[in-house]
């Protein structure tokens, strides 16, 4: 098992700014290790997804659990490799965090509802696919890091971030950072 350390903001925030390279040959034993390290870390974290780039390496693969709609069942992990977006739909503001910004969310990120992409799977496989809801946003944040962005970018308000923190009964709600500074 070989779990990463993630890069984390704003400590590592040059690496996270870091743009990403395509990967070349997808049948490559340091890619197969790569994706190993990107599952074995996504397995310890609280997140559904995962990009190279947030254990500081930058090639265009990220590690998915579609799934995260309501209602759904969370799918196996899903190795995308040089992941593309072939169509959108219009943006939405909804939910966002990040493993390399942790205990920090929102609700202000504006993503779009669907994305219609192509990548190619582990196997070699290309894969098509339409995703909605949760899981176009989880896949459109993860494409972001390849970019160097991350979801602190997209704020369209940013006094809109989030953390959770016990009251006075033990019980956890989310206080927005602005507040906790008063």
């Amino acid at each position: 098992m070989a779990v990463k350390k993630l890069l984390i903001f704003p400590a590592d925030e040059k690496g996270l700014r870091r743009r990403s390279l395509p990967v070349g040959n997808r049948r490559s034993k340091p890619l197969k290790r790569l994706i190993r390290d990107l599952k074995d870390t996504l397995e310890t974290q609280p997140g559904a997804a995962i990009a190279a780039p947030q254990i500081g390496v930058f090639q265009r693969v990220a590690v998915v659990k579609f799934g995260q709609n309501e209602d759904a069942e969370e799918e196996p992990m899903l190795t995308l490799i040089n992941p593309e977006i072939l169509e959108a739909g219009a943006p939405k503001a909804g939910f966002d965090g990040c493993l390399s910004i942790p205990r920090i969310f929102t609700w202000d990120t504006p993503r779009p509802r669907w994305i219609l992409f192509r990548a190619w799977g582990e196997d070699g496989a290309e894969i098509t696919r339409r995703v909605e809801g949760l899981d176009a946003r989880m896949l459109h944040h993860e494409l972001d890091h390849f970019e160097g962005k991350l979801f602190l970018d997209r704020l369209r308000d940013p006094d809109e971030l989030y953390t959770p923190v016990k009251d006075e009964y033990g019980e956890t709600e989310m206080v927005r950072l602005v507040d906790l500074r008063a």
